[in-house]
């Protein structure tokens, strides 16, 4: 593949080779491979890999194109950090998207106080309310990414890998969320925390 380069010499050409450059660094450094790697699964050189990371050229749409398809990426993500919105969620306290998860045995409550997502990151906060069931299983659960809880109202118990945590009000846990984890056990009436989750897609 020819390493074709933009002639537009401006200086908006200029800031936007360095945004997708930047972007290009970043991606590749997410999927953990080296810009040698990364030339040899997209046909690109590694010196105009380097040189897109920079910012000293303008690459054409179809080495973008080389590039998005090695790392598993579309060519948008490039071009993501040149946006001059972001997006901004306020939720007043109790408020929410309102949601139910439902098991075979087993439901409980809760509010999407936050979802963001911006390739390849995922991010979601949310306020679960679990009632005490003694006679029932709460549900685990394995994902990818981090979780972080912390209690808001009530007690429980929380699994994380082998271990169980006593979880009071105030009471926080963050951790891989490849362990399996979830409430073992609500110990009050009912246990609301907040559990914040982020991964990357």
């Amino acid at each position: 593949m020819d390493d074709s380069i933009s002639s537009d010499s401006t200086g908006d050409q200029s800031d936007l080779s360095t945004v997708v450059g930047r972007a290009v660094k970043r991606q590749r450094q997410i999927a953990d491979i080296t810009v040698r790697k990364l030339a040899d699964m997209s046909g690109i050189s590694s010196a105009m890999v380097s040189r897109i990371e920079n910012g000293q050229v303008s690459p054409s749409l179809t080495t973008l194109e080389a590039l998005a398809d090695a790392l598993s990426l579309s060519v948008i993500a490039f071009f993501a950090d040149s946006v001059r919105t972001a997006d901004v969620n306020y939720v007043k306290a109790g408020q929410g998207i309102p949601a139910t998860r439902t098991f075979a045995d087993h439901q409980h409550e809760f509010r999407i106080l936050s979802r963001h997502r911006k390739n390849p990151l995922e991010f979601e906060a949310s306020s679960v309310t679990i009632g005490q069931h003694r006679d029932v299983a709460h549900p685990k659960y394995i994902n990818r990414g981090y979780v972080f809880i912390t209690i808001t109202e009530g007690e429980c118990t929380y699994q994380c890998g082998d271990k169980i945590y006593q979880m009071k009000l105030g009471d926080s846990l963050s951790f891989d969320a490849e362990l399996l984890h979830g409430v073992n056990e609500v110990v009050s009436k009912s246990v609301t925390f907040t559990t914040i989750e982020a991964k990357i897609t």
